[in-house]
């Protein structure tokens, strides 16, 4: 990786940073059975052929498509939905992601741009990450969400990066590698979580720069030792 000018690298939270397949195979769960008791049932290997369906087709709420699938019913969705938790104690950070970033910190600035509940910052505390990130933007405290360009801008002002600066690195396509290759960052593509499902963009200008399988694989990708 050519990082002669990169001075940021901002990262995804979410399936890039932390490991959200417990709670998501929890809540998926939590589904089947609400459904269920309302009168809707299915299994639950129907379900979740039913979300990563709606990850590979790019959907913003997998969830809520999953829902409507299965529940026709307004008022029945409404109720499940109000009746599912989703269990963010069932996160745990990828056990390479501390390692990566306090290598990244030595030499680049780490920045997080994510659609995220409150708390964000107290969480990437409790994983021991925080002490190598320098900026923290997300969705529940800016009042923006991915894939909106004006939430990349806000961060890219506010840390007085230039889009040519920085280096994007997330799971999905959609929320993190197009909006991220339009504003003119370079972008690599995790390929952790159900988002590896997604497709590649056929226009070469929002494909992603560099492309690893797990967050691991950034070590042998990435330039430690910045360049003058």
């Amino acid at each position: 990786m050519n990082t002669k000018r990169i001075k940021w690298f901002f990262f995804d939270v979410g399936e890039t940073l932390v490991d959200e397949s417990e709670p998501i195979r929890d809540i998926i769960g939590q589904f089947v059975e609400q459904a269920s008791l309302l009168g809707w049932p299915l299994r639950h290997e129907e379900a979740l052929d039913a979300f990563m369906e709606a990850h590979r087709s790019f959907s913003p709420f997998p969830m809520q498509d999953v829902m409507k699938k299965f529940i026709k019913s307004d008022a029945d969705i409404a109720a499940v939905r109000s009746a599912m938790k989703y269990r963010k104690e069932l996160e745990k950070p990828f056990p390479q992601a501390k390692e990566l970033l306090r290598k990244l910190a030595q030499n680049y600035r780490i920045g997080i741009i994510a659609n995220q509940s409150a708390g964000t910052t107290s969480r990437l505390e409790r994983y021991g990450m925080l002490e190598h990130i320098h900026a923290v933007f997300s969705s529940s405290e800016e009042g923006l969400a991915k894939p909106d360009p004006r939430f990349f801008e806000l961060a890219l002002s506010k840390t007085a990066c230039l889009p040519e600066e920085a280096v994007m690195v997330g799971d999905r396509i959609d929320n993190d590698i197009i909006p991220a290759k339009k504003l003119g960052m370079r972008a690599i593509w995790v390929r952790q979580g159900l988002a590896r499902l997604q497709a590649v963009p056929g226009n070469p200008l929002f494909a992603p720069d560099w492309t690893v399988e797990r967050l691991a694989d950034m070590e042998s990708l990435a330039d430690f030792n910045k360049s003058d």
